[in-house]
């Protein structure tokens, strides 16, 4: 939930776009769901599960989103590590454990949501021309690698709640708020069950 706190205060944005990617997919799910079981409708259940399922969703969205604008800022990053170096290191010498982690303790100084995605023993052993590519890549892997498992979140998420839902949809009536129809009246429409 850390993730999603730093990700709200640095970039309302995000939850925007979270929120209305949410609402898209939880919205074509939906209609999937109802376009396999034409003879269905939604019960009160249903719409519990459906709510459910956007909550969980767009909060993975939103993380999403604030990965993407994380990776899209690694240039930025890769620049402000530069000037850094410009005053701590010279040439092709190594940085040595304490100076990666005062330029680490820099960088998530100025950008404090990075301080969830980089540790400063990891970037030992390059020196100060390698360095700030270094950190670019790695920000830029993990996040990728972030941006996966919250996809795999995403799928599980709706696996669960088609499960569910499938369970609760009502088969062969009336959706809510329909009218009733007692035993052994027929029910007729102008509609036609084919798509096309």
């Amino acid at each position: 939930m850390d993730f999603l706190i730093d990700i709200l205060i640095n970039s309302f944005s995000s939850l925007f776009w979270g929120i209305l990617i949410a609402v898209a997919c939880v919205a074509l799910f939906a209609t999937i769901v109802m376009g396999w079981l034409k003879n269905a409708s939604f019960t009160a259940a249903s719409y519990i599960v459906g709510i459910i399922l956007l909550f969980f969703i767009t909060i993975q969205c939103t993380l999403i989103v604030g990965s993407i604008k994380i990776i899209n800022s690694t240039d930025e990053f890769e620049l402000f590590v530069e000037r850094i170096l410009d005053g701590v290191s010279q040439g092709w010498e190594e940085i040595s454990k304490r100076d990666s982690e005062y330029i680490i303790d820099k960088v998530t100084e100025e950008y404090p949501l990075l301080s969830h995605y980089i540790a400063g023993g990891y970037f030992q052993g390059y020196n100060a021309q390698e360095l700030p590519a270094a950190i670019a890549d790695g920000i830029r892997t993990y996040m990728w690698w972030y941006i996966g498992r919250r996809l795999l979140w995403c799928l599980g998420f709706t696996v669960v709640a088609a499960f569910i839902g499938i369970k609760t949809l009502r088969r062969g009536g009336p959706a809510i708020g329909g009218t009733s129809y007692r035993k052994g009246t027929t029910f007729t429409t102008n509609y036609s069950d084919d798509v096309f």
